[in-house]
């Protein structure tokens, strides 16, 4: 829950990442019925909105319905992510995508040799069934696309996602500087409801050294890890054209063949 400064001024918020005073930096219309106060950290500049009461309703549908980029995103993802255990994890055993939707990634990460397992709160599975995240299970390496952005409480729901890897590997767009206003930068997404925190390169320092994590980041990608790595590497494995060219040269055999006598069984 939002934590309001003493004094309850209604303008004035505390950062869900680093407790400084946030500014009152807008509103807009959420859900194109609910007009929202949006607040900026004075301190490492992350943004988040009032307490996000309309969430229940924002996730009527656990995948919005303005998400057209969803399949080219799964398979930039998927080439991205397939670099980046390639270069910089070798040995990486397991992964699981959180916030996996329903499991496109899951099934081509598979399909490429990678043994990933699916967790969503949201959606159901349909693409990777039979290969869920199981209680208490922990991994090598974990993948949280487009998820930060959703987080309600950013540093509790982070440390959930830090118990059940040491390496985690997200996707959310940075706050451009200047920050735009509330109708200028499309990632705010207020007729979705779903997007209601929003970060700065330096409010994701603040928590990558919050967990004891090593942070590389580029463009929307970023990835925490309890040992450093090369950031050579990792711009390498983030670069579209050149990560294609990297997992040509490094291939693991396909999971499908198992997968399937798996699922069969």
């Amino acid at each position: 829950m939002t934590r309001v400064i003493p004094g309850a001024n209604p303008f004035q918020e505390l950062c869900k990442v680093c407790g400084t005073p946030s500014d009152f930096f807008g509103e807009t219309d959420v859900l194109r019925k609910y007009r929202v106060k949006y607040f900026r950290c004075a301190g490492c500049g992350f943004m988040q909105t009032e307490t996000p009461y309309w969430l229940e309703e924002a996730y009527t549908y656990a995948i919005a319905t303005q998400d057209v980029g969803i399949m080219r995103r799964n398979r930039v993802n998927c080439e991205l992510t397939s670099a980046v255990l390639n270069l910089l994890f070798p040995t990486m055993l397991s992964a699981v995508d959180f916030g996996a939707g329903h499991g496109m990634l899951v099934r081509l990460m598979r399909d490429r040799g990678f043994n990933f397992s699916w967790f969503d709160l949201h959606a159901t599975n349909h693409y990777a069934c039979g290969f869920e995240y199981q209680e208490g299970s922990t991994y090598d390496f974990l993948t949280a696309f487009e998820v930060l952005e959703h987080l309600a409480d950013p540093v509790a729901d982070l440390s959930k996602l830090m118990t059940l890897s040491e390496n985690v590997f997200v996707s959310t767009c940075v706050v451009p500087q200047p920050a735009p206003g509330l109708s200028d930068w499309w990632y705010f997404a207020p007729t979705t409801g779903q997007h209601i925190a929003f970060y700065t390169t330096d409010s994701l320092r603040l928590l990558a050294a919050r967990f004891g994590r090593h942070l590389l980041s580029v463009g929307s990608y970023h990835l925490f890890t309890k040992d450093p790595k090369s950031d050579l590497l990792y711009r390498l494995a983030t670069n579209f054209r050149i990560a294609g060219i990297v997992n040509r040269v490094y291939r693991r055999p396909s999971l499908i063949e198992t997968d399937l006598q798996q699922m069969t069984r």
